[in-house]
C-alpha cells in the first residue's frame, strides 16, 4: 500500500473534489491548492511533487505550477 502524509491526502482530497465539481481531471493551480488545504505555496509545489513521483498527479509548470488528478489518484483520495 502506498504510504501518504497528511499533507498528500489532503491535496488529493481537494483534487478530487474539483474533480467532482468541474469534471475530470480535477486540475487546480498551485495558490489555490496552498489555499484550499491551509499551507503555503512552497510546501504545496512539494507536496505535487511528491505525489507526482508517486505516479498519483500529473502536473504543469507553464508559469505557473499546478496539479491534476490521474485516475488512481482519484481512487485513493475517495477511498479515504
Amino acid at each position: 500500500m502506498l504510504e501518504l502524509d497528511g499533507r498528500e491526502l489532503s491535496l488529493l482530497k481537494a483534487l478530487a473534489n474539483e474533480w467532482d465539481q468541474s469534471g475530470p481531471p480535477g486540475f487546480l493551480e498551485t495558490t489555490a491548492i496552498a489555499e484550499t488545504i491551509g499551507i503555503t505555496i512552497p510546501d504545496a509545489k512539494k507536496t505535487i511533487h511528491s505525489l507526482f513521483v508517486k505516479g498519483l498527479v500529473g502536473t504543469d509548470e507553464i508559469d505557473i505550477y499546478a496539479a491534476y488528478l490521474l485516475p488512481e489518484g482519484y481512487e485513493i483520495a475517495r477511498a479515504k
